[in-house]
Formats: C-alpha cells, sequence, structure tokens
C-alpha cells in the first residue's frame, strides 16, 4: 500500500474516532436502516423507494411549505417528508421502538451516561432534552428518569441555516 493511501486511511479513521467520541459535531447526523444511510434534507424519492411500502401513511397541508408535509411509519421508527419545489425532502426521523438504534448504538431505554459517551458533552440541555447540533441537522435525545425515552433526527432546512 502506498504512502498516501495509507496516510488517507489513517486520517479517516482518526476522523471517525474522533466523531464518535462526540469531539467533532460539525458533521452531518445521519440515521441508518440496514444499508441504507438516510440522511436529514436529502431528497427523499430514493429514500422511500428502498425502504418500501409503509406500515402507516400519512399527509397535510404544510404551514411552512408549499404542498403537503407526509408521514410514513416503519418498523421502529417515523420519517416524515416536506415538499420544496416539485419533490420531498427528509425532515425528520422519530424512533418508536427499543430496537431502533443510532449509528452509534443508542437507544430508546439507553442512560444519558451512555449517550454522552457515544456523542459527546457538546450539547445543549433543555428540560431534560439534549440537543446536539450539526451542520445541516439536529439530534434530539429526550429523557425521562436519566434515561433516554425518545429520539429524534430534525433537518436544519436551508432557509434556518
Amino acid at each position: 500500500m502506498n504512502r498516501k493511501v495509507r496516510r488517507y486511511l489513517a486520517a479517516a479513521a482518526a476522523i471517525s474516532c474522533l466523531c464518535q467520541t462526540g469531539m467533532i459535531t460539525s458533521m452531518a447526523y445521519s440515521f441508518d436502516v440496514g444499508e441504507l444511510e438516510i440522511s436529514m434534507d436529502q431528497e427523499a424519492s430514493q429514500v422511500l423507494q428502498e425502504l418500501g411500502k409503509a406500515e402507516n401513511y400519512y399527509e397535510a397541508q404544510s404551514c411552512e411549505h408549499q404542498g403537503k408535509e407526509k408521514v410514513f411509519t416503519y418498523a421502529g421508527f417515523e420519517l416524515s417528508t416536506y415538499p420544496s419545489g416539485s419533490k420531498d425532502h427528509i425532515k425528520s426521523v422519530w424512533f418508536l421502538s427499543e430496537d431502533t438504534t443510532t449509528p452509534e448504538g443508542i437507544h430508546i431505554g439507553s442512560t444519558i451516561q451512555e449517550m454522552e459517551k457515544a456523542y459527546g458533552s457538546d450539547h445543549v440541555e433543555e428540560k431534560g432534552s439534549y440537543i446536539y447540533t450539526a451542520e445541516d441537522s439536529v439530534l434530539t435525545f429526550y429523557t425521562k428518569k436519566d434515561l433516554v425515552s425518545g429520539i429524534e433526527y430534525k433537518a436544519i432546512e436551508k432557509s434556518e441555516r
């Protein structure tokens, strides 16, 4: 392996470690379903196609955008979209089950200590909610009695950045 490739791999490993320890928080948060990575604010059609038919579906006129916001319920999570031009974009992912985990292994029922070990302490705490903000997304852990009781990924829309 040449020197350039080794340096690249070493840098990628270091960045990965720093992200997992919460030392780098400016990168976007994403949610993984199997091999599918779902990033907030990304165009939704390919994601929805790969996820397949939802267990439940709901739509309503958007108060913030021209068109309809849509909510799709799958095993363990709920995904919502918002309209932008002629396309829908991922607005949020809400965890519904203890079996659903973040890529770092945090789930409903994890302790605040486990959450901070995985994501670091660079968060805003508001009334039992721990809010981690990245480049274009927010990851919020809702807690009750020192345990995670809810997890939500949410897009920071371009107009809010």
